[in-house]
């Protein structure tokens, strides 16, 4: 349910908000301790009556397509670049939880969200034993966006 949803969210913003086109949208559940993610990331946890970290994994193509998108033609100045894409890439994740909350369980009452952090320079997280990894590859003509539902598996599905 709550994968299905921050899908739907991602598609809908990715085609109507961003007009890219979306090829290809693949779905699996991963069998391994690690998740390995893309150039640039960005994670919300969830918290409250659902506890799932969600975790958005950016090839370096497309963020530079959604950072250009989100400038609206502005020219990128080279100091701020690193904090523009960080910025970039936390808002289109809060953007993606925000449009998917209202179709959580009880119409997302009771559910916290903290806010976006980027995260730089690693390749891979770990989760616990006890959780399970759910992963979304959507391929775009500007590249490949990644999600990530990390949590009990009977509340990411």
């Amino acid at each position: 349910m709550l994968l299905e949803s921050l899908i739907l969210q991602a598609k809908l913003f990715l085609q109507d908000d961003m007009g890219l086109s979306i090829s290809d949208v693949q779905t699996r559940q991963l069998q391994q301790d690690t998740l390995t993610l893309k150039e640039y990331t960005s994670m919300i946890g969830v918290g409250g009556k659902i506890n799932v970290m969600v975790v958005i994994s950016y090839d370096q193509e497309m963020l530079e397509k959604l950072v250009e998108l989100f400038m609206d033609g502005e020219s990128l100045d080279p100091s701020e670049e690193q904090e523009i894409k960080d910025s970039v890439a936390g808002e289109v994740v809060n953007t993606i939880m925000g449009l998917a909350l209202p179709t959580f369980p009880n119409r997302g009452k009771g559910v916290t969200i903290t806010p976006p952090i980027a995260i730089n320079n690693s390749t891979n997280l770990v989760k616990q034993k006890s959780s399970k990894i759910i992963s979304v590859e959507i391929q775009t003509n500007c590249g490949t966006l990644s999600i990530h539902a990390i949590g009990a598996e009977d509340i990411i599905k």
